[in-house]
């Protein structure tokens, strides 16, 4: 998108290491650090699969904040934990920060290199099975269909697409009272089972979780059985 702004554009779309970083492990989170390149490129895990790989090879992106982050200063005047960056202008331009900044955009580039170059050894190893059927390796499924999804995907976010506002504000209206609608029903049900239940945050993940797999009883059970 950057190069098409500046009128280049790029002969094709190749491979998108978040989605293959996806179809690889596809629960990512929590002390894993989800799918940033900075995340993937510093899970040994994930980066052990690059041809010739070694530990001690720089294949891990540095943040921003590590590279050019600032202290904020205290109301003493003092240089405080907290990190700012500069504006990007002054990254670029400063004398003393450009040759830091080249070597920062740089980097992403061979990251993303050394982290596709993994990921595409790991896919390559893992068999791609349909209907009982060997169909190739999981790299062959990505180029077979995530591939093209991700193309279109970057020709819709390029180029926008056309809505009808108006309809779009209508239907809006009666998406938001069928929604109404089905929290009610569910928190009705809900109730049947646990009379708090009536009052329930239904986007909220972790009361979820605690009315279909927590309490006491679930606990005992668990504890006792496994």
């Amino acid at each position: 998108h950057v190069l098409a702004n500046h009128g280049i554009q790029v002969s094709g779309f190749y491979a998108d290491t978040m989605h293959l970083a996806r179809l690889w492990h596809s629960g990512r989170k929590g002390s894993e650090g989800g799918y940033s390149l900075e995340s993937l490129t510093s899970d040994i895990n994930v980066m052990n699969g690059v041809h010739n790989w070694d530990a001690d090879m720089v294949t891990r992106k540095t943040s921003m904040k590590e590279l050019f982050g600032v202290g904020k200063l205290k109301k003493d005047g003092t240089e405080g934990s907290l990190k700012a960056i500069p504006p990007v202008e002054e990254l670029q331009r400063s004398p003393s920060l450009r040759e830091r900044w080249i070597c920062y955009s740089s980097g992403d580039a061979l990251c993303t290199w050394r982290l596709w170059e993994s990921l595409h050894e790991k896919l390559k190893g893992r068999e791609w099975y349909c209907q009982n059927q060997k169909r190739g390796n999981m790299y062959d499924f990505y180029c077979t269909f995530w591939q093209p999804f991700g193309d279109v995907l970057a020709g819709m976010e390029a180029h926008g697409m056309l809505v009808d506002r108006d309809y779009l504000a209508e239907v809006e209206k009666v998406a938001c009272k069928e929604r109404a609608i089905s929290i009610s029903r569910f928190r009705k049900w809900a109730a049947k089972y646990c009379s708090n239940a009536q009052y329930i945050n239904v986007t909220s993940d972790a009361q979820i979780r605690q009315l279909l797999f927590g309490g006491y009883i679930f606990s005992f059970y668990s504890h006792n059985i496994f």
